[in-house]
């Protein structure tokens, strides 16, 4: 029984994490879209993008540690 509810435990934290890495990757393919069209790129966003990108890799990372599976239509820890 307590398996159990680690391993739904484990599996909400899994999902939890693929949602989140996928929205950091939709908002990273739209910066990245958008500073490619802008002139002038102010400090503010490159400093942005950067965080951005610093959060996406660490939640990345920590799916990869964790060994995490995802079986949905885009796939955000292979890629």
């Amino acid at each position: 029984m307590a398996r159990r509810n680690k391993n739904k435990i484990k599996e909400l934290g899994d999902q939890k994490l693929v949602t989140e890495i996928e929205k950091l990757q939709n908002r990273l393919a739209l910066e990245q879209d958008l500073d490619q069209n802008t002139l002038d790129l102010s400090d503010d966003n490159y400093i942005q993008g950067r965080i951005l990108k610093a959060k996406y890799t660490f939640l990345y990372n920590e799916a990869r540690h964790r060994g995490t599976r995802f079986s949905g239509i885009t796939n955000a820890i292979t890629q």
